[in-house]
């Protein structure tokens, strides 16, 4: 198969760029100076077009390649190829579906949380030395809100299974309801917004779908609502994005995918309740090559005339004197639970996808200099918890939904230390742990179920 010649568009991914080079005769079209010159040498031996969510295959680029049989685009979006030229002339078009699921479920969770829990802001909290002069405002809870999903196919039903991990209600708008699940289903996505505080947006690029977010679905979501996309940019209406949290109509957003990218709005960057990341929703080693391999694959099988693969945790009371005193030690447990097996799932996720040093890499505008380096799978990581009780339970949980099994630390996410909030120091230049300022209960709901709970054990 050397000599079939196969087109790259643009840098992609090392590992399928090689696999390429040793599979097939390798065209890297970026590395010509002139597309004219390159077209009249090279059009005739280009059997096949491989692309990415950057530069697929438009109308001009088919067209100059009179014997182009396959189009294989290292990504699940079809956006960036004209489908209909592709009909026209009989252009197969595979994409890589499946294998990137999990990675674009497992960052929107990743990205909830950091929006509620405000992870970022805590790691910049902690790194600037702010936690010696006070302690980190309250959060927003999480678990058991009220969650709707724009497309439920299979990155929106990922996102399902892990929500309801955490207790969350989950509805749905999509084009049509789905018989298989029992999810509550909205014919508008206004009203689905209306009926939810969190909107997760996993719905395909169309033209149906291009700015289906827009004010009066963001002014129906308000307030108190957050906002996480991890489709397309264009899904959403920008502009009117941007005015809604600059005037407070919106409560918060979790980007990973913008209208112009790289480029980000500039009024985005100084706002503490959005965490920006840089398009790597799918930006783990273990997928990029799962997805590289599918890519090879379907054009091996289309070459071979075989079928194609994928067409289209009280430690500040002395107990022991309490007790040496006869004195009642009360506490309160079981409401902050969920708050802080949500904090602990955040900070993992945080860690491995690197959130908020993605976070930053988008606000200092490095995307705009380089693609922002591959991180680490959560989905299917074993995990050990030491204490296996109300907390340890509540995070097994939601690790489960994650596919994690429960049983060398080279990454650590903190939010307890050993002498609060001093000694911190050398962790601060460190970009493989994140650190809050011991926020895993502070959020608002749980802080008044908290003084609810002590007010009640005095009057008893």
């Amino acid at each position: 198969m050397d000599s079939i010649g196969v087109l790259m568009t643009c840098p992609m991914f090392d590992y399928l760029e090689q696999r390429l080079q040793n599979r097939f005769n390798l065209f890297k079209l970026w590395t010509y100076s002139s597309n004219t010159d390159f077209f009249k040498n090279n059009s005739h031996s280009i059997r096949a077009i491989v692309g990415d969510t950057k530069i697929g295959a438009d109308a001009e680029l088919i067209d100059s390649l009179p014997r182009l049989e396959i189009v294989s685009s290292f990504s699940v979006g079809l956006d960036k190829i004209d489908l209909r030229k592709c009909q026209q002339k009989g252009i197969r078009v595979t994409n890589t579906p499946d294998v990137l699921t999990d990675d674009v479920a497992d960052t929107a969770i990743g990205l909830v949380l950091a929006v509620m829990r405000r992870l970022c802001e805590c790691d910049r909290f902690v790194r600037s030395g702010l936690w010696k002069k006070c302690d980190f405002r309250l959060a927003t809870k999480f678990s058991g809100k009220p969650v709707g999903i724009v497309g439920l196919g299979r990155i929106g039903s990922a996102i399902a299974k892990r929500a309801e991990a955490f207790g969350c209600p989950i509805s749905y708008y999509s084009r049509s309801e789905k018989q298989e699940t029992n999810y509550k289903y909205y014919s508008n996505i206004i009203d689905l917004a209306i009926n939810c505080q969190i909107l997760f947006v996993a719905c395909a690029l169309t033209e149906e779908t291009h700015h289906i977010v827009n004010r009066e679905v963001i002014d129906a979501l308000g307030p108190k609502g957050i906002l996480i996309n991890i489709g397309r940019g264009p899904h959403i209406d920008e502009p009117e994005l941007v005015s809604a949290l600059l005037e407070g109509r919106l409560g918060g957003a979790g980007l990973d995918v913008f209208e112009n990218e790289p480029e980000v709005p500039d009024q985005l960057f100084g706002l503490e309740n959005v965490v920006l990341l840089p398009h790597v929703g799918t930006d783990t080693v273990e997928t990029s090559e799962a997805m590289a391999d599918l890519v090879i694959n379907n054009l091996e099988a289309h070459f071979l005339k075989k079928p194609l693969l994928s067409l289209c945790r009280v430690c500040k009371i002395d107990l022991m004197k309490c007790k040496e005193k006869g004195i009642h030690v009360l506490h309160t447990p079981n409401v902050l639970t969920d708050d802080v097996a949500d904090v602990a799932t955040g900070l993992t996720l945080s860690v491995l996808r690197r959130i908020c040093k993605a976070d930053r890499y988008v606000r200092t505008a490095a995307w705009k200099k380089g693609n922002f380096k591959l991180t680490t799978k959560f989905r299917g990581q074993s995990v050990r918890i030491f204490g296996l009780e109300r907390i340890g339970l509540a995070i097994a949980k939601r690790a489960e939904a994650f596919g994690c099994p429960i049983s060398q630390l080279g990454e650590a996410g903190l939010d307890v230390f050993e002498n609060e909030p001093d000694g911190l120091e050398q962790l601060f230049g460190l970009e493989n742990v994140v650190l809050l300022p011991h926020v895993g209960s502070e959020t608002v709901e749980t802080c008044k179920a908290r003084a609810d709970l002590v007010v009640k054990n005095l009057e008893a």
